[in-house]
């Protein structure tokens, strides 16, 4: 028997018939409960952190504070809900106004604007701090403190503003990350106000040891224990000692649904296994095909954003199958060095001599994106031009019939199957592994 489903793509929906007896599961996140207000979570949370003192207790009068917070690219994240209540803290406990100052965590991203600055914090933080609001400069040596060095031999190179302070404040965003475990937490420090140096380091620990080999498997979403870069970043974020951290996660309608705020390490650990909860999908086996959409509009709005997709779908589908994925890409490739790396390279040992003689996001994702189309057929359904979806080693389709057709013709007529609407945030889990 036959049922219809529909999938997103771009502004709208694909849709297609498919044998339910093939289908092993629809795989989907939990739906996270919608808060009656924003500001009353974020106030309980301010109230009993975790492993922490509440901030207005924390701080003292006299002390200057530093509020790490995200750039425009994590917009999401809603600082403009929270920084304000967390300034309300600090007034509360009797700091001065010139006293509290903002830095952007932009890691070795562009400088953010002015305007860009007011649209992240919103209008009321904006005022208050306007003046005291920097961007993190990973290049220039001017602005950074030599700390020392990890036990994996990144130097520790921060920003001198946030050193300085008396007392530093982390904010950001939990979702899964394909380096990190987890976004949020030591982010804000690693990469966030790190100098490019120690971030290329770090970053480059994602490499497996042996030159050769690939990708570090132990470096990966929803791991944070044993993930040698995020290790690394705690052993950074431990020079600075951060004294207090805010982390939302968002859900229903873009607003935040659960914060954590105490412990920079223990409250975003709290943190994460709240998200793994909703966002992470135990399996019992991998399936032969995997069926997957971005989820749509922003999310497949280009090929860059459609790496958080296809990883997500390499981990419910057994090797040798098939991937169908789903992305408009109505903005194009979406990142200049991840696509050269395509095209620069002939193979995958080059890309990773490449990578590892000058390791970069793009490059990296570029090279994972071309070891999952060795592993699988990937069949992609997008906007591009067919040539350029041929040269990252997928197939282009025109239909999703069409990939389906061509799917059954390498796996036979009823492949075990997964269909995954939303594959930007579910994290399949294969029990047992």
């Amino acid at each position: 028997m036959k049922e219809t489903f529909k999938l997103a793509f771009g502004s709208g929906f694909v849709e297609f018939e498919y044998e339910l007896d093939d289908l092993m599961g629809i795989l989907r996140p939990k739906e996270m409960p919608e808060p009656f207000s924003e500001e009353d979570i974020i106030l309980r949370a301010l109230a009993n952190p975790v492993d922490s003192p509440p901030l207005r207790e924390l701080v003292r009068k006299g002390e200057r504070i530093c509020i790490i917070f995200s750039d425009i690219t994590r917009l999401w994240v809603r600082h403009n809900i929270f920084v304000p209540l967390i300034i309300e803290e600090l007034k509360g406990a009797g700091i001065e106004d010139e006293d509290i100052f903002a830095l952007c965590a932009n890691g070795d991203h562009r400088e953010q604007t002015e305007d860009e600055f007011r649209i992240i914090l919103g209008d009321k933080a904006y005022e208050f701090l306007k003046g005291r609001i920097y961007n993190h400069h990973a290049r220039e040596e001017g602005e950074l403190v030599y700390l020392g060095e990890t036990t994996y031999g990144t130097p520790v190179e921060l920003n001198k503003k946030a050193f300085e302070a008396d007392r530093v404040i982390l904010t950001g965003g939990i979702v899964y990350h394909f380096l990190y475990g987890f976004g949020g937490g030591k982010k804000s420090i690693m990469p966030g106000i790190s100098s490019r140096r120690s971030i290329m380091k770090n970053h480059g620990l994602a490499l497996h040891p042996e030159p050769g080999r690939g990708l570090d498997p132990t470096v990966c979403a929803g791991v944070m224990q044993g993930n040698r870069v995020s290790e690394d970043a705690i052993e950074v974020a431990k020079f600075l000692k951060p004294d207090f951290l805010l982390n939302v996660i968002v859900g229903p309608g873009r607003k935040i649904s659960h914060v954590v705020a105490g412990d920079y390490i223990t409250a975003h650990e709290e943190g994460t296994k709240v998200y793994n909860e909703f966002h992470g999908v135990e399996i019992d086996e991998l399936a032969e095909l995997t069926i997957v959409s971005c989820g749509g509009y922003p999310e497949d709005i280009n090929l860059y954003q459609t790496y958080k997709t296809l990883y997500n779908a390499e981990r419910a589908t057994k090797e040798g199958g098939v991937i169908i994925a789903l992305s408009e890409c109505r903005e194009g490739i979406g990142n200049e060095d991840f696509y050269r790396t395509f095209t620069d390279y002939s193979n995958n040992e080059e890309r990773e001599k490449a990578l590892r003689r000058e390791y970069t996001i793009g490059g990296h994702m570029a090279f994972h994106m071309s070891l999952i189309a060795e592993k699988f057929k990937v069949y992609l359904l997008s906007n591009l031009p067919d040539e350029e979806v041929r040269k990252t080693g997928m197939e282009p389709i025109k239909s999703l019939e069409e990939g389906i057709m061509k799917a059954r013709a390498i796996l036979g007529r009823h492949p075990s199957t997964y269909i995954i609407p939303e594959g930007h945030k579910l994290l399949p889990i294969l029990k047992d592994n």
